[in-house]
């Protein structure tokens, strides 16, 4: 199993997968929130499985399929952190934070004047076991290569090995696409990810050549960031319409010689 999004429910997919066979996961399901913009020109459809899912057992499979000393990214809501938290905790995760990501675009639902926008994505980030992060090259050190901080201290490199919690501002991705990209591309969906920001994390979090799994695919934009980043992906899409986005965005990405190693 490696390489393919299957048009499926997640649960049925987790349940074929073996135990310890994926590296790294990194998605978003969903949150229960019946999500629908009804002030956008394009509104979104109500997604599939937005009553929500049955967010206790996603969570001990997901703990069963990943490897030992792994990592695995969540996507969340404020309100629904809590119980998203409990849940991995009681899995067996090890939850060490909660990356906070600017969006692309600023939200525009809810108590318009009575309320602050929704300006960021929240990702519970988890470990099975401990591993340490990849050295990367996606962020420069802003003092000089070298410095030494304190006394007896190992001197800094050109590159961070330790990230923010909070990825803010012009040197770090957004965590999704906004409208403008959408409409440009035209590829509608309301949590559409942005593909540089999950190659980030893959980066971090994984080497070349191991399997990142995303069991709520949606648009492909997991799939895409792993193919970028020369790793191989698994994950299911229940969607039918954006389960042949992903498929056709896959094939663009090879057709365009995008690094398919696999």
């Amino acid at each position: 199993m490696c390489n393919q999004i299957y048009h499926t429910d997640c649960m049925e997919l987790l349940a074929q997968i073996p135990d310890n066979y994926v590296s790294l996961i990194l998605t978003d399901p969903p949150y229960g929130i019946s999500y629908r913009n009804h002030f956008a020109r394009q509104p979104h459809a109500v997604l599939t499985g937005d009553m929500g899912i049955d967010y206790e057992r996603f969570a001990r499979e997901s703990y069963r399929i990943l490897r030992e000393n792994s990592h695995a990214y969540f996507f969340t809501r404020f309100d629904c952190y809590p119980y998203h938290y409990d849940c991995l905790k009681r899995a067996g995760f090890t939850v060490k934070n909660c990356l906070i990501v600017e969006k692309g675009t600023i939200g525009g639902i809810g108590d318009l004047t009575g309320s602050y926008a929704n300006n960021a994505e929240w990702i519970i980030f988890c470990q099975k076991g401990r591993r340490t992060f990849q050295h990367t090259t996606l962020l420069e050190n802003r003092k000089k290569e070298g410095t030494q901080y304190h006394a007896g201290r190992e001197r800094s490199k050109k590159y961070k090995t330790r990230f923010n919690a909070c990825w803010f501002g012009e040197e770090y991705p957004k965590a999704t696409y906004n409208s403008v990209w959408q409409k440009q591309h035209q590829i509608y969906h309301p949590t559409i990810k942005n593909v540089e920001c999950l190659s980030w994390l893959i980066q971090i979090s994984s080497l070349q050549g191991e399997l990142v799994f995303d069991g709520f695919m949606g648009t492909g934009s997991t799939a895409l960031a792993a193919i970028q980043t020369q790793r191989a992906y698994l994950g299911a899409e229940i969607d039918k319409a954006y389960f042949e986005i992903a498929q056709n965005r896959i094939k663009e990405v090879e057709k365009r010689n995008v690094t398919n190693y696999f």
